[in-house]
């Protein structure tokens, strides 16, 4: 069984890692794990061109890691070593590279079903486990957040170019439509309403968990459509950020694909993919007048929480004798 969690927050800062400390502050708990903090030289080292030179981390016990570039091995490629990848954005002539930077682990887990299906489609030679991406048991759904619904719509994170404009359209022909856009300036994350209210910098997961629960309503789009192909090489993940639209009782206004990912987390239970402007103003003016199912979202959420992954990863060792 697995006994420390290889950690970069000694010394990685970058806010999309947030989440990640959140993940392992959970799976550490949940099974008794210490921390092995990841040598902060290793920030260079994951890019050199000789994995098997770059055998910098120093712990030999099983650990368990959570990283985010699949073919950068940075010490990781190790037999006492189970790395769960977050991002798999690998194209077809990459997939020999990335199994030589994997092919030490024991098994390797994929927060993608549609990475998890490509890999099997290209008779991948490592073991590859699916241990799906979740929500942090701290922002568990509430229904008291309804009480606190203020803002039609708040925008945030990284904005779709088409549901964009849909949302130009929207407030033009709605002129008591009420929302929240996002500037980014000089590092800052501005928030002002329609209405030119300013709500500050908002950049913690705390504020913006609390800005997403005074919303009505959220906008959701895989990465790789509209523009994101290029990014994420085709692949279109469902992204935690799905869950925390659920999680802060949020009608969800989605675009994406029909792909294993977008099957596994259900979205078409929450939101035809919008194709239309057409289509969005009636998926829009019906969201704004009606209330969320809060049983539907509460179940929903019951399989997605990070305390669910940590029992699945625990089925997956028990499986196979680690």
């Amino acid at each position: 069984m697995i006994q420390t969690l290889i950690t970069s927050r000694n010394y990685n800062r970058w806010p999309s890692w947030d989440i990640v400390y959140e993940w392992e502050d959970i799976f550490r708990s949940r099974f008794g794990l210490s921390f092995s903090f990841e040598p902060a030289v290793n920030r260079y080292a994951k890019r050199l061109p000789l994995p098997g030179l770059v055998q910098l981390l120093h712990t030999s016990e099983p650990a368990f890691v959570f990283q985010m570039s699949p073919d950068m091995t940075g010490g990781y490629n190790k037999r006492n070593i189970i790395p769960c990848l977050v991002d798999f954005f690998v194209k077809e002539s990459r997939l020999p590279f990335f199994y030589r930077a994997n092919r030490r682990h024991p098994l390797l887990l994929v927060s993608s079903a549609e990475a998890v299906a490509y890999l099997a489609a290209h008779k991948c030679p490592l073991k590859i486990f699916h241990l799906p991406l979740s929500l942090p048991d701290p922002y568990a759904f509430d229904p008291s957040c309804l009480t606190r619904k203020k803002y039609d719509l708040v925008l945030s994170g990284r904005p779709n170019a088409v549901l964009s404009d849909y949302v130009k359209t929207y407030a033009a022909r709605r002129p008591d439509f009420y929302y929240v856009r996002r500037e980014v300036k000089d590092g800052a994350f501005n928030y002002y309403t329609s209405r030119g209210e300013f709500l500050g910098d908002i950049r913690t997961r705390r504020q913006y968990m609390d800005l997403m629960q005074a919303s009505r309503t959220a906008l959701y789009a895989t990465p790789g459509i509209d523009g994101g192909e290029q990014r994420t090489r085709g692949f279109n993940p469902v992204t935690p950020r799905f869950l925390e639209m659920v999680a802060c009782g949020c009608h969800v206004l989605a675009r994406y694909p029909k792909n294993p990912d977008t099957d596994f987390y259900r979205l078409p239970a929450f939101s035809p993919s919008i194709d239309s402007y057409e289509q969005f103003e009636a998926a829009m003016d019906a969201a704004l007048s009606r209330e969320i199912d809060t049983a539907f979202y509460a179940s929903y959420l019951a399989g997605h929480y990070t305390s669910v992954r940590c029992e699945t990863l625990k089925a997956i060792l028990q499986q196979h004798g680690l």
